[in-house]
């Protein structure tokens, strides 16, 4: 594991030091998270707190941070305060600027932001679409 304080000096300030350094690694970010529930071995807040707080940067090549859903239990449960979603959200634009974000999020993203869709339309979907528009309906 590769130590970088200029990382956990960037996040700090992104984040807020205080909130980071208040982690006291209670767990209850992870007691909470339906995610570590199902895999605790695949995702633990706790852990991506804890790598934070030592300037881990290779964090934002773990597929870890992939897995939050972004339900918020760990934040409302959170003795400290520390928003972990927000966390997360730092974590995934980093690593997608590094080049490191997997390429099925990333191409679900640029289809929804292209076609509106996570998924590829069948052309019988895509005809079916234009045909119910309300908008080529003129809204009626």
């Amino acid at each position: 594991m590769k130590l970088n304080p200029s990382f956990k000096e960037e996040v700090f300030r992104a984040m807020g030091e205080h909130a980071l350094r208040m982690c006291y690694q209670c767990g209850k970010c992870s007691s909470f998270c339906p995610v570590f529930s199902l895999y605790p071995t695949r995702f633990n807040p706790r852990r991506i707190i804890e790598m934070v707080n030592i300037g881990a940067e290779d964090v934002l090549q773990k597929d870890e941070i992939w897995r939050c859903t972004t339900c918020y239990e760990c934040t409302e449960n959170c003795p400290q305060g520390l928003n972990f979603v927000e966390l997360i959200v730092f974590l995934r634009t980093k690593a997608y600027e590094k080049g490191f974000a997997p390429k099925t999020p990333v191409q679900e993203l640029e289809l929804v932001r292209k076609e509106g869709f996570s998924v590829p339309l069948s052309p019988r979907a895509k005809r079916w679409l234009e045909s119910n528009t309300l908008i080529k309906a003129g809204g009626k």
